[in-house]
């Protein structure tokens, strides 16, 4: 009997992480057949064998959501129902088999963006693929964590993956450089987590001892601190006043800020996107972000459920989420290089999805929470599908990422211009784009949670970005071409990932997808909250 309930537990824990465990299979196949013999037909399977890995990562994830579905959790909020596995610390949920199929989703279209350009670079495809693959298996990690060490560990993973990608150009100083500068601040930002994790676990602990009650889990495993916030909200003492909980959260908010480039953590991403390997730089604008929104949302939904207690965390996320888009955009403003520009508007991005994220973790906020996965799987077509442009109309394994050398591309590129148009159109957030129903889903799930004056800001901010994203479709359409510019782009693979990107985003601005899409049910009343930093009283939002 215990042989089987042991073949039962390995059984439920294999399927819990069935989408990572898949791709890093994947990941040492593609090394097996890298290392193997250049005229062999395994050597030939290298790229099958990334492909079949994030196709296999997909299927997983949509089996694993289909049946989440049938049980009635279809919602993409974490705390709709949901199973716990590997004694507490993994979760299958709506919410994690959907951020593993967007993660998938960067995964393929970055391999596709791929192929020719290390080829023309002269780069090792078998390293690359298996890196990627690697990188996504602990993004997926962080997205089903229900305990921070498990949050650790999937960032390390996926930061380790990182660190060399964004150095793997070797012998270009500018991704040596930028290797060199992400990796030595994310250390430090991973120390920064580390530290915060020891605080909320001795924070947790003596919470514990206090209220003299049983832990039946880790004192790092989420749903144990937020037992321990809601039994002691009561207190003399509430956990989430205490200032070594407050410290320790504080420390995390700076180590997952980072890897979303959160403002004022961000100054490394225009330089790191720059320097490193443009299908690089796209991987790493929408996979870092995808598994530190999920920690985020992990980390913060508990606490903000505190209601008034939990004043001083709102406030923190509230400053942040408007910093960020206000910085972002307004110095993508003053770029000359596409790449550049694209990093800084992720930047202005991620403040968006932290107004989302905000919002979804307070009471009430449920469209707010549902509505982020569907932003997520938009911003990825969006800003992947850009960075592919810099390599499809590259030529002798440069990028072309200068925008001045965009103009005119209308009558040179009639296509290439097209599909860029639809992607900075959706990134601006006007319709009929995937960007542009992402945007109104976040700010109105706000408005609902009682952050008006947030959504308001969010709105009146992300205007700036009309101007630079408008910018660029001027020059291809109204300035005319530079000299010495190439007459056609050669590269097919990074042309079918811009256009899958591209169609991809006009199809779910007109028909949104209902897998990703925000639930109207869950959009009822909520109970109110002090919406806005240094409110006198709770808002009352209005019903919509």
């Amino acid at each position: 009997m215990n042989d089987i309930a042991l073949w039962d537990s390995l059984r439920s824990g294999a399927f819990a992480l069935g989408a990572p465990l898949f791709l890093v299979v994947a990941a040492i196949v593609t090394l097996l057949c890298d290392i193997s013999s250049p005229t062999s037909v395994l050597k030939r399977g290298t790229g099958l064998a990334a492909f079949f890995g994030v196709l296999g990562g997909a299927a997983i994830s949509m089996q694993q959501g289909s049946e989440l579905a049938a049980t009635g959790a279809a919602q993409f909020s974490p705390s709709s129902t949901s199973t716990s596995l590997w004694g507490g610390g993994i979760l299958i949920d709506g919410f994690g088999t959907g951020i593993n199929f967007i993660l998938c989703l960067a995964a393929f279209l970055t391999l596709l963006m791929s192929g020719k350009y290390l080829t023309e670079r002269k780069l090792p495809r078998g390293e690359f693929y298996a890196l990627i693959l690697f990188a996504t298996a602990g993004a997926m990690i962080m997205a089903q964590s229900a305990d921070l060490v498990n949050l650790f560990v999937g960032l390390e993973v996926l930061s380790v993956a990182l660190y060399i990608l964004a150095g793997f150009a070797r012998r270009d100083w500018r991704s040596e450089e930028s290797a060199v500068k992400y990796f030595l601040l994310g250390a430090f930002a991973s120390g920064f987590l580390l530290y915060g994790i020891a605080l909320i676990y001795g924070a947790a602990g003596i919470t514990a001892s206090h209220l003299k009650l049983t832990v039946g889990h880790s004192l790092t495993n989420l749903g144990m601190i937020s037992e321990l916030l809601t039994k002691s909200a009561s207190t003399a003492q509430p956990l989430v006043t205490m200032p070594l909980f407050v410290v320790g959260v504080a420390f995390m908010l700076v180590g997952l800020g980072f890897k979303a480039a959160l403002a004022p953590f961000h100054s490394y991403a225009p330089d790191v996107y720059e320097g490193a390997p443009a299908p690089v730089s796209a991987y790493m604008s929408a996979a870092a972000k995808l598994g530190a929104f999920a920690g985020l949302i992990r980390l913060l939904q508990p606490i903000l459920a505190q209601g008034d207690q939990a004043a001083l965390f709102r406030a923190a996320v509230w400053t942040l989420a408007l910093l960020t888009m206000l910085i972002g955009n307004i110095m993508a403003i003053r770029q000359t290089n596409l790449k550049r520009m694209l990093a800084f508007s992720s930047i202005a991005h991620a403040g968006y999805v932290l107004v989302g994220v905000l919002a979804g973790s307070t009471p009430g906020g449920g469209f707010a929470a549902d509505a982020i996965p569907f932003y997520l799987f938009a911003y990825t077509l969006m800003n992947l599908g850009a960075f592919a442009i810099t390599v499809w109309l590259g030529k002798n394994g440069e990028e072309q990422v200068l925008i001045s050398s965009f103009s005119g591309l209308g009558k040179r590129h009639p296509l290439a211009a097209g599909v860029l148009t639809v992607f900075l159109l959706s990134l601006a957030g006007i319709p009929p784009t995937a960007g542009f129903l992402g945007k109104l889903y976040l700010f109105v799930g706000a408005m609902k949670a009682g952050f008006v004056g947030l959504a308001i800001a969010g709105l009146l901010i992300s205007a700036i970005g009309l101007f630079y994203y408008l910018n660029l479709v001027v020059k291809m359409y109204f300035e005319d071409a530079p000299d010495g510019q190439a007459s056609e782009p050669v590269r097919g693979d990074a042309k079918l990932a811009a256009l899958i990107a591209a169609i991809a985003t006009i199809v779910f601005g007109i028909l949104p997808l209902s897998m990703l899409s925000p639930k109207a049910e869950v959009a009822t009343k909520p109970t109110p909250v002090a919406a806005e930093p240094g409110a006198a009283a709770p808002v009352e939002p209005r019903s919509h």
